[in-house]
């Protein structure tokens, strides 16, 4: 028999690895090949798309990114917008380059005004959208990059759906780093498999600002990008806006790249606690939900409150074992191909730290994104405040 302590550390090991497994069972549910309209006779009338690119400084392999915009084969008149706050920006350079090399593409360059809102993305997307000339739109991040057939794949399900906004999954890709491996695994085996458990067991359909389609007369009619001008999750709350009116929201069955290759760990923390942080301020249970379903933490947990029983150890290692091996079941479903081994092992230690950043998380309010720093209010509302004091200008300038 376990002591009390150990017991409860067991049933929370219980419960996260059934909820991790579920996330996985979720995953291959809705990313199965469905039944298509047009294969049973339906002729889609292809709407003209506009593709917004918010840019902002030169992303890991910008340049592949971006030309996976321009080589989509898509059959209707199709649109790249890109947008920047920056009138000298680096990706603007690279965009002009590549619409060179295309010149039979509809190419628009737009310098947004920074001063939209706080959230600095936003900003930039308003700047896009005003010059988008189709009303439907997608909006990706510049480290998106997209695989051959997407658009037309996404645009299909959202006519087959009438869908008023569709989202997609993500795969972290690339890495050769020590914190690109950690992003991509925690983007590919967690965020994704966490949007798939909504979707396909609670119906819940979450947005996440990676890559989503949407109607321009739709969104205006709600309000327009002005409603989350000064939100740091837009994404989510644009989501929610949109199911309170009524409207469909769906979640596609396909991934995009999220293209992380040499980030350094830094990168890794501070994008996961954010993202942590936004979570706290706009759904606490998924929050908690979050650090209930680290089987390995509470395993590990109940290896150590037990005294380090060796029977525990053992099945402490055969837990993260067979979860490392549900992980890469994932990785490969999602993005078409294995991750390499000497990264895979990188999951229990991405597993450790979550719980530091959810700590984190738990009691900070302050965020530092795209060079500025914010507080987060309720339904994640953003604050500017002032940046932070170097380390060495507090040294000088002494206690106060």
């Amino acid at each position: 028999m376990f002591s009390a302590p150990v017991s409860i550390c067991l049933a929370l090991t219980a419960v996260a690895l059934l909820l991790h497994r579920l996330g996985v069972w979720a995953t291959f549910r809705h990313t199965r090949a469905p039944k298509s309209l047009t294969a049973r006779g339906t002729m889609l009338a292809w709407p003209a798309l506009s593709v917004l690119k918010p840019v902002k400084g030169l992303e890991e392999e910008l340049e592949q990114n971006l030309r996976s915009f321009f080589e989509q084969d898509y059959p209707s008149p199709l649109q790249l917008v890109f947008a920047s706050t920056e009138p000298g920006d680096e990706a603007i350079v690279v965009a002009r380059r590549l619409a060179a090399e295309y010149p039979e593409r509809d190419v628009r360059f737009v310098i947004s005004d920074p001063s939209f809102g706080m959230n600095p993305k936003v900003a930039n997307i308003a700047g896009a959208l005003r010059a988008a000339a189709h009303d439907l739109v997608l909006q990706t991040d510049a480290n998106v990059r997209i695989r051959p057939g997407y658009l037309r794949a996404v645009v299909q399900e959202f006519l087959e759906n009438d869908a008023d906004m569709l989202g997609s999954l993500i795969a972290g890709s690339g890495e050769q780093s020590l914190g690109a491996a950690l992003d991509n695994i925690q983007l590919t085996t967690f965020t994704t498999p966490g949007i798939c458990l909504a979707s396909e067991i609670a119906g819940i359909e979450c947005v996440i600002g990676k890559s989503m389609l949407f109607r321009r007369a739709e969104l205006e009619a709600l309000g327009g990008l002005a409603l989350v001008k000064d939100v740091l999750a837009e994404d989510y709350v644009l989501g929610q806006t949109y199911q309170s009116a009524g409207k469909k929201v769906m979640l596609s069955r396909h991934a995009v790249d999220n293209v992380n290759i040499r980030a350094p760990l830094s990168r890794f923390a501070s994008r996961h606690s954010r993202w942590l942080k936004m979570r706290v301020v706009v759904h606490v249970g998924g929050f908690i939900a979050d650090l209930l379903s680290n089987a390995s933490f509470f395993a590990l947990l109940a290896w150590i409150t037990s005294g380090f029983d060796l029977r525990l150890l053992f099945a402490c290692t055969a837990l993260i074992a067979y979860k490392t091996w549900l992980d890469a079941r994932v990785v490969r479903r999602l993005r078409g191909q294995p991750m390499a081994l000497r990264h895979l092992l990188c999951v229990p230690l991405r597993d450790l730290v979550l719980p530091c950043l959810w700590m984190y998380a738990l009691f900070s309010r302050t965020t530092e994104w795209r060079g500025e720093r914010f507080h987060l209010g309720k339904n994640s509302v953003l604050t500017a405040l002032p940046p932070a004091l170097p380390q060495a200008r507090l040294r000088r300038a002494g206690p106060r």
